[in-house]
């Protein structure tokens, strides 16, 4: 569940002896058995979300979200989009009150839905009878602890309630790296365009900005930024990082009374949902988070304005544009609003192949409000997300297509030293979310599938099989997955936990094998080895026209027909050379998908888009 910065509220009990509570929220099974060596009561009821907790199917522990069939969370999940569009339309008509801000407001109420989501597993008797919360603290990533579901501030009002902070033991915690990946493997990856950016970027900010009459701002980076910037270093234009400048004397501009409004205008809608989902003792603490929740996102942004300003506004150059990656966040409302103050351009360039193959972004499940509802300009990866964009409510960029960045092209043009010696390789997409997400199973059921699709297809075939895990970055739950258990009692699974990404692996494999609608495919779809596609109907799954794409392009299993984990051991199971042989097959039909729902040209998006920057932009 995403961090929405709350204080933590704790609440006396005594740790010595717990006999008292036969009632507890937990999500770990360390936390659980010092519970029990401190009196708890072992037929004590435990009420959990995380699949380590529920995966021995123990009488007294309870997933907490059983309330949430399907239908249930299906249902939840489709009547956001409207929501939030009501909301931006009710934040825009109070006075004041300009398009960023009212994204803000739009966006709190969208995110605000997960906190929604675990109050609607409480119980009236929750809030009456005695009960026990405890809170983990340990290692968690760079956004903060979020493996704790908000109990302490939804129960405060219930006077037999008690929290007890339990830290782990032994605890360890890794993030993304590229330690074990060596040099030579990063700058073939990188390119000789990272290297210019790099380098440019050192030597510019030497330089006196008098010098420059162009500046290209970078607040954040991904591939298709770098090969932007890179090329617009060629032509003179000076590279600048950027980050918010903070200081003492920047207060937040945000009056009280203008809060009020905003939340006085919002507050029919946003209590209307919470009455639909929650019991009627948990509508008013529900609501007093979300205000508060509000209040906070609403001061950081009046705060982060004059912060951003600050930066953007000491260039002396006379042409100046912003590039950012993922700017639908608060840093990027923020961002948006200075540069339209000062009349600067934001602009934001794709991040992966997602919104156009995946029918969670489709039916507004995933990401309500995109890049494109804040960025002046687009650059693209293909006409097909181009065309889906243009058609969101959020819409207000001016798109282009420039095709896929050269860090994705290349993949497709490996030397043969880098030939693949290693059968397959599993590419699991299995994230937690502690909460809502795009999927209408929660996690302890996803946890279920991930173990069938282990045990009834991967430990199952003649050839050994890497099981890469999701390279997560913000911890979701304390313990293991308990899936991993399967994976190291299986002879022919080798599990690989580092946390390294995709792309500096996919030179090994012969194989693909990988699921759900993501970013990840496009690593090795570009590689031009066989894929395996499991296409999952409640995880998500794609689109009706990518799946008919796909079917044709790759391998793809539905994990709703008849015979899903048979048909797929059975493939899997067949000679290697018998597999590349079939995909072969599959290349004039392959060509045609990556062109649609990849990159519309082979090569040079970087290039592309600098040259509209320069004649359009830049002038």
């Amino acid at each position: 569940m995403e961090n929405i910065g709350f204080s933590k509220v704790t609440l006396g009990t005594d740790t010595n002896n717990l006999s008292k509570y036969n009632t507890i929220f937990c999500d770990s099974l360390q936390a659980l058995e010092w519970a029990y060596k401190n009196g708890l009561p072992e037929s004590a009821i435990i009420k959990t979300s995380a699949p380590a907790m529920l995966w021995d199917k123990k009488n007294n522990v309870q997933n907490i979200e059983s309330k949430w069939t399907i239908n249930e969370l299906e249902k939840f999940q489709n009547t956001i989009q409207k929501m939030t569009e009501n909301i931006f339309d009710l934040a825009m008509n109070v006075v004041g009150v300009e398009r960023e801000l009212a994204l803000v407001v739009s966006q709190s109420v969208y995110k605000f839905q997960s906190v929604i989501y675990k109050a609607a597993c409480l119980e009236e008797c929750d809030f009456t009878d005695p009960r026990l919360f405890i809170s983990i603290d340990g290692k968690a990533g760079p956004t903060g602890n979020i493996m704790n579901s908000p109990w302490d501030k939804l129960l405060q009002s219930n006077a037999s309630f008690s929290i007890i902070n339990y830290t782990l033991q032994n605890d360890e915690w890794n993030i993304l790296t590229t330690q074990g990946v060596s040099y030579w493997r990063r700058l073939k990856i990188a390119g000789i365009e990272t290297i210019i950016y790099r380098l440019s970027i050192k030597l510019m900010r030497l330089l006196p900005s008098w010098m420059f009459t162009k500046e290209l701002f970078i607040p954040n980076e991904n591939e298709l930024n770098i090969e932007i910037a890179s090329y617009l270093a060629l032509h003179g234009v000076r590279i600048t990082n950027i980050s918010p400048e903070f200081s003492s004397n920047i207060k937040d501009t945000m009056f009280d009374e203008d809060i009020a409004k905003i939340y006085e205008t919002i507050f029919p809608v946003v209590r209307k949902r919470v009455e639909q989902w929650v019991v009627p003792s948990a509508i008013g603490a529900t609501m007093t988070l979300f205000k508060s929740y509000l209040e906070e996102q609403l001061k950081q942004f009046a705060v982060l304005v004059p912060s951003w300003e600050k930066v953007i506004t000491k260039s002396c150059a006379m042409n100046r544009v912003v590039l950012a990656n993922s700017p639908s966040n608060l840093k990027g409302f923020a961002l948006a609003y200075a540069c339209k103050k000062n009349n600067i351009l934001l602009m934001s360039s794709q991040h992966g192949v997602t919104v156009e193959i995946s029918k969670a972004h489709a039916n507004n499940m995933s990401n309500v409000i995109l890049d494109n509802s804040v960025a002046d300009v687009m650059f693209a990866y293909n006409a097909k997300i181009v065309d889906i964009e243009k058609k969101t409510f959020f819409n207000k960029s001016k798109h282009y297509n420039v095709g896929m960045p050269l860090r994705l092209v290349r993949m497709l043009h490996k030397r043969a030293i880098d030939k693949p010696v290693l059968p397959m390789i599993y590419i699991s997409t299995n994230l937690y979310h502690a909460g809502l997400s795009i999927s209408p199973k929660v996690d302890y059921i996803r946890a279920l599938d991930e173990h069938k699709l282990v045990n009834n297809v991967l430990s199952m075939i003649p050839y050994n099989v890497c099981y890469k895990t999701y390279p997560d970055i913000n911890r979701r739950y304390a313990d293991t997955d308990p899936v991993l258990e399967d994976i190291k009692n299986a002879d022919n699974i080798n599990l690989f936990s580092d946390k390294i990404d995709m792309r500096y692996l996919v030179y090994k494999y012969r194989i693909f094998i990988t699921t759900c609608a993501t970013s990840t495919l496009g690593w090795p779809v570009m590689s031009g080895n066989p894929v395996v596609f499991i296409n999952r109907k409640y995880n998500n799954p794609l689109t009706d026209d990518a799946l008919e794409s796909l079917s044709r392009g790759l391998f793809v299993f539905n994990d709703n027909e008849s015979g899903f984990h048979d048909n797929l051991r059975n493939f899997l199971s067949q000679p290697l050379e018998e597999i590349e042989r079939l995909w072969k097959e599959k290349e004039a039909a392959r060509r045609e998908m990556i062109r649609e729902y990849f990159s519309s040209h082979k090569s040079g998006a970087g290039k592309r888009s600098a040259k509209i920057i320069i004649d359009q932009y830049l002038q």
